[in-house]
């Protein structure tokens, strides 16, 4: 319920938050919710964590409520497990009992107007089932694939799937069912959305297309190139085969001429090794994980070569802020990420040839691509809290509508 000063209360739900961190998803989910607080929206957090007991804390000034995960193993400690494990630890997460107490707890502790579920891989389906119990309404943020794919990314031994699977089919039918209980459903793009409109995902609900925005961040400069005259390429994010981390490599040892290639972000440590051993290149620089501030200061051309359809691309929008020019996939969303770009190429997923002309076009260019100039993204820090207010609004007002209705009628 509101509280008496109005303001609504809101339990948002993600996989993760920080500081536990894999991507740009909790970095999204931990704008949104603290903007939201800042706006005065009643903000917690439910999410998941590696330990065995509950931990609350108050982060930025919103309450997270962190729960053990109650599975076969953490899935986010960078460990490989065997075919069978993982096969085991899907089966489980498509229609997980043992997580339903403790979610009950916290939703009932927190006391909610309405549930907003983001990345709910852990969770299973016990979110879904707290909120039906108490007739709650549901906003769901469509962040990766995991309602339609146990694998989050439609991707499957290095290549994309065209279609679910049948095992993927069955492992999400759980969630496909919950969705029709969702009152509005947000994509990060507009294929996002079609995708799942068209596979008979949230038949009832309203819809938007909502994308991230760069945290408000002061843009690194970047020297001249009479100071620095070797152009520095820059990829960011999970290293891991379907962000194309591979055509990458392939396609930057090809180059000729003055260039080096900085590598953030982190992945299975064998994976990450085995790729280390095979591009033993000096000119190729990897960094870990690291912060966006210690990123972008020596980066001049951002590199997003993902083969799967990435939903939206956050660290693309950063590259527009920052004026960095963009080179990246014709794939999912990230061409209406790039485009507010000073300078950008989108290239077919997977065309190693195609990205390393792009490449090579910017060694012939590098003053144009260095100082491509920020663009406008669309979306802003404060246009997505107003939409996210404005949806609140509406999914609110239209549950009172509905119990309104409901009582005159008995």
């Amino acid at each position: 319920m509101a509280k008496a000063g109005g303001a609504v209360r809101v339990l948002i739900v993600n996989t993760l938050y920080p500081p536990a961190q894999v991507g740009g998803a909790e970095r999204s989910v931990a704008q949104l919710a603290q903007g939201l607080v800042g706006a005065g929206t009643d903000v917690s957090v439910l999410t998941l964590q590696s330990g065995r007991e509950t931990v609350e804390a108050v982060v930025g000034g919103v309450s997270v409520h962190r729960l053990p995960l109650k599975n076969l193993y953490w899935p986010y400690d960078g460990e490989r497990r065997s075919p069978v494990r993982r096969a085991m630890w899907h089966g489980l997460e498509a229609a997980n009992p043992w997580m339903d107490g403790a979610v009950d707890r916290v939703v009932e502790r927190v006391r909610p107007d309405l549930i907003h579920l983001h990345l709910t891989t852990g969770f299973s389906l016990s979110v879904y089932r707290a909120a039906a119990r108490r007739d709650l309404p549901l906003v769901q943020t469509l962040r990766d694939w995991s309602m339609m794919c146990a694998r989050a990314s439609m991707f499957w031994r290095e290549r994309r799937c065209e279609q679910r699977c049948g095992s993927c089919a069955v492992l999400t039918s759980g969630k496909r069912a919950r969705a029709q209980a969702v009152n509005h459903v947000i994509a990060l793009s507009r294929p996002v959305l079609e995708t799942h409109q068209a596979a008979g995902y949230f038949r009832d609900a309203a819809a938007s297309v909502i994308g991230n925005a760069a945290s408000e961040a002061v843009v690194a400069a970047r020297s001249s190139l009479a100071d620095d005259p070797v152009v520095t390429f820059g990829f960011m994010g999970r290293v891991e085969p379907e962000k194309g981390i591979e055509v990458l490599l392939r396609a930057a040892t090809g180059l000729e001429g003055d260039w080096r290639l900085r590598i953030a972000g982190r992945g299975e440590a064998s994976y990450v090794e085995g790729l280390r051993r095979a591009y033993a290149d000096p000119r190729i620089v990897w960094l870990g994980q690291v912060e966006a501030a210690d990123f972008w200061p020596a980066v001049d051309v951002l590199v997003a070569p993902a083969v799967w359809a990435e939903p939206f691309g956050r660290v693309v929008v950063e590259a527009v802020q920052q004026g960095r020019g963009v080179i990246a996939s014709r794939i999912g969303g990230l061409p209406e990420a790039a485009s507010g770009a000073g300078a950008a190429t989108l290239v077919e997923p997977g065309d190693e040839d195609a990205l390393a002309r792009a490449m090579g076009k910017v060694l012939a260019e590098p003053e144009r691509w260095r100082f491509a100039g920020s663009g406008a993204p669309t979306w802003t820090e404060t246009s997505i809290i107003d939409a996210h207010r404005a949806i609140y609004r509406q999914v609110l007002v239209r549950r009172s509508s509905r119990i309104s209705a409901e009582r005159d009628q008995e």
